[in-house]
């Protein structure tokens, strides 16, 4: 009986890390399949758009900008001021974008063709935090993120990374259960959960990974150029819980640019592609 006990115990210590390095390693499988998808589709896209830059899109509270003339460094917005071309992606890219992807639902931004949006809580698929309190994806030393009504009230987070600020222009429910969201106001993200907002953990470096797009390329959050490294330490980008900081507004902390410190966690979208 003694033995049988301690039989018990260690079956229930280390079965839920046997199931969570399986679920880990076949999210990671998804993750190399989707970000080949995504790659594919950009050149696909740039291809078909003939633009070396793709006409970036600016939105914040104040201003909309416009693309001023495709491959110039600066854009124009509607109050005639100009903005650099480090913006978020255009509603003509993300568009373009989505028509090579198996589509079973989506919604966003008005300016991104959507009459529903992301933040609306009977949207159940979609991760964005926001007034209806849908949702939002942990941090990896978080570890979880929350799903349902309950979630806290703001977008801006005591602990883990909520989605507000880089998902919420558009995001699309694919066949394969999988969520594909695109920018937010600061950068070119394109973000994906792998198997879906429904089905956990939700967060960053174990089903969510990121993708930064800019006009020469597509890149996973982690290498060379996604980050700055004076930012966060001029150390190597880690795969790890205790690398980056633990919560942030986005990808890259609670900046518009790219020169915040890295979420924990985010470095994984990198990593798990060139190991």
């Amino acid at each position: 009986m003694v033995t049988l006990g301690i039989i018990g115990v260690v079956s229930a210590m280390t079965l839920p890390a046997l199931i969570n390095d399986t679920q880990d390693k076949q999210h990671i499988a998804m993750w190399k399949k989707k970000y080949s998808e995504i790659s594919n589709v950009y050149n696909l896209v740039k291809e078909e758009m003939g633009l070396r830059n793709y006409c970036v899109y600016k939105t914040d509270f104040k201003t909309s900008a416009k693309c001023l003339r495709p491959g110039q460094p600066a854009y124009e917005v509607t109050n005639g001021e100009t903005v650099a071309k480090r913006l978020t992606l255009s509603p003509e890219f993300v568009e373009r974008f989505v028509k090579h992807l198996k589509v079973v639902d989506s919604c966003g931004r008005p300016e991104y063709g959507e009459t529903k949006l992301c933040n609306n809580y009977y949207v159940k698929w979609n991760g964005s935090c926001g007034n209806s309190n849908v949702g939002y994806y942990a941090s990896l030393k978080q570890g979880r993120g929350q799903v349902g009504k309950n979630s806290p009230a703001s977008c801006n987070p005591a602990k883990g990374l909520y989605t507000g600020w880089e998902i919420y222009n558009k995001a699309v429910l694919l066949a394969d259960g999988s969520v594909v969201y695109f920018g937010g106001h600061t950068t070119g993200w394109i973000s994906v959960d792998v198997n879906g907002f429904t089905k956990g953990p939700n967060a960053v470096g174990r089903d969510f990974f990121a993708v930064l797009v800019n006009e020469d390329w597509a890149k996973p959050l982690g290498a060379d150029g996604t980050y700055s490294k004076a930012a966060n330490g001029n150390e190597n980008c880690e795969c790890s819980k205790d690398s980056g900081i633990e919560s942030a507004q986005g990808f890259l902390g609670s900046s518009d640019l790219l020169n915040g410190k890295i979420i924990s966690g985010g470095c994984c979208s990198a990593t798990y592609l060139y190991q």
